[in-house]
């Protein structure tokens, strides 16, 4: 195939994916590798060779399809916060450590202790949350049967961004880039460098550490095709949305939900639960959000799918939920709730079920629970930032599911914005790889991208907030069951 094209590797919680974007930045052709998490005790974890492995499959089906005279660049965007403890062949010393694993919590529970917390958070903008990547490394310098290869520096950390450039570089790059390293919880998000008294009170050695680049950069070589932006899913779904305008939002659905508002080149300090990340980094200049990051989300479909097994498929918990006749309360608090309650030691509960209570009004209750979650962090941003909110920009596979949406707008009294383009994660580090080359600006990108669908407000405003008032009893209710 003739033409010029970009190669945006987007890996994700449960699933890789290569999407390949044309001259005019529309997305073409996409790949796919699925793979499981690895549950073991009270530990989420991920085999990052197979991860590695399924990128390398996929990435080298789409070269071979379009051409590797006809690729242009290579952009990397991936699951934040996981992390990956390699030796310098590249080969891991263990499962990585998800996002969603809580088993660190302790150590985290200790730095608070010791009253590392203002510190943290005036540094990194970042609640103390095993959520985070700093305690999943020292549980990994703690363990005794990596402290050999430690020792003799052949001990690497990452997130899912450094290993898989570390791998596909063949070890000549080992860089990270400002928003994966600001989820670290070991970055000052003010200088975009390591803080070194964190590190000096954690005792994570430097040279364990990649360097931090910023978002376009020349990353190294795959086959002689350049690699040219990486970037956190999150961060590139708000770049995908070309969301750049300070105060404009996203919330991406996926296993989780994660809503960001730009703010510009002002770093805003949120008192109330949400958290202060960098955007992107682009011509040495640092664009910051507030984010809202919601653990569970779609991976409570999949759990009415896979455990409870009252729906077949995700996409038919649309149709299923609009045949509810009551209202119940379902808090999916599996790991605990994000923000902006950040109770990592509340669990799930169901309020209100009576004999009559059917499967409907449980698939009803779990989706209306995604949207309740999704109000709460949005609520806040609102007050905090004392920004109105005209629209908001969605994506993720949850945001396919109409019901959901709609009750969705109806409780934020806002239209709710979607893409025609559905892989909004992997467009934004597409969009970055080719920007200033293949797309000339950012005006050529916004001038290719359409709107498939708008939903606006239809339910009767006092409906919308008895409904929210009931939610929030529910979550109270459900943090005082410890």
């Amino acid at each position: 195939m003739k033409g010029k094209y970009i190669l945006a590797i987007d890996q994700g919680t449960t699933s890789s994916r290569i999407v390949v974007l044309d001259e005019f930045s529309h997305l073409i052709k996409m790949y796919s590798h699925n793979f499981e998490q690895i549950y073991q005790d009270n530990e989420i974890l991920q085999d990052a060779n197979l991860i590695y492995e399924g990128v390398k499959r996929i990435l080298d089906e789409a070269i071979n399809d379009f051409g590797i005279e006809n690729i242009h660049a290579i952009g990397i965007t991936n699951q934040r916060e996981t992390t990956v403890i390699f030796n310098k062949k590249g080969e891991p010393l263990d499962y990585s450590i998800s996002w969603q694993s809580k088993h660190t919590q302790e150590i985290c529970d200790t730095w608070k202790t010791l009253g590392y917390e203002p510190y943290i958070k005036a540094k990194t903008g970042l609640e103390v949350n095993a959520y985070f990547s700093a305690s999943k490394m020292v549980y990994f310098l703690n363990k005794p049967e990596l402290k050999k290869t430690i020792e003799k520096k052949d001990a690497l950390f990452g997130t899912m961004d450094t290993y898989i450039l570390y791998r596909l570089t063949q070890g000549k790059s080992y860089y990270t880039d400002v928003t994966n390293a600001s989820r670290t919880m070991l970055l000052d998000i003010t200088t975009a460098t390591y803080d070194e008294k964190l590190l000096s009170l954690f005792k994570i050695p430097l040279f364990m550490l990649p360097e931090v680049k910023p978002n376009k950069f020349d990353f190294g070589f795959y086959k002689g095709i350049p690699i040219k932006a990486m970037i956190g899913d999150q961060q590139s779904a708000l770049f995908g949305h070309l969301a750049f305008e300070k105060g404009t939002m996203k919330v991406t659905y996926g296993t989780g939900a994660f809503i960001l508002m730009n703010t510009g080149v002002e770093m805003f300090k949120s008192e109330t639960g949400l958290i202060t990340t960098i955007a992107y980094k682009l011509n040495d200049e640092i664009y910051y959000a507030i984010e809202g990051s919601i653990f569970v989300a779609g991976s409570s479909v999949k759990w009415l799918r896979d455990k409870l097994m009252i729906i077949k498929t995700s996409k038919e918990s649309e149709d299923l939920a609009r045949k509810s006749k009551r209202r119940i309360y379902f808090v999916p608090a599996f790991v605990g709730l994000g923000a902006p309650y950040w109770d990592t030691d509340v669990r799930g509960s169901m309020f209100g079920i009576t004999e009559d209570t059917t499967k409907y009004d449980i698939i009803k209750a779990t989706l209306d629970a995604i949207a309740f979650q999704v109000k709460d962090v949005v609520d806040v941003m609102i007050k905090e930032s004392k920004t109105p909110l005209e629209r908001v920009y969605i994506d993720g596979g949850a945001s396919d599911n109409n019901y959901l949406m709609q009750f969705q707008s109806d409780l934020l009294r806002c239209p709710l914005v979607k893409p025609k383009e559905t892989e909004i994660t992997a467009l934004g580090v597409g969009f970055l790889a080719g920007l200033g080359s293949l797309y000339k600006d950012i005006s050529f990108i916004k001038e290719n991208q359409k709107i498939l669908k708008k939903f606006m407000p239809l339910s009767p405003y006092k409906e919308s907030l008895k409904d929210y008032e009931g939610w929030k009893k529910a979550v109270k209710s459900a943090r005082t069951f410890k």
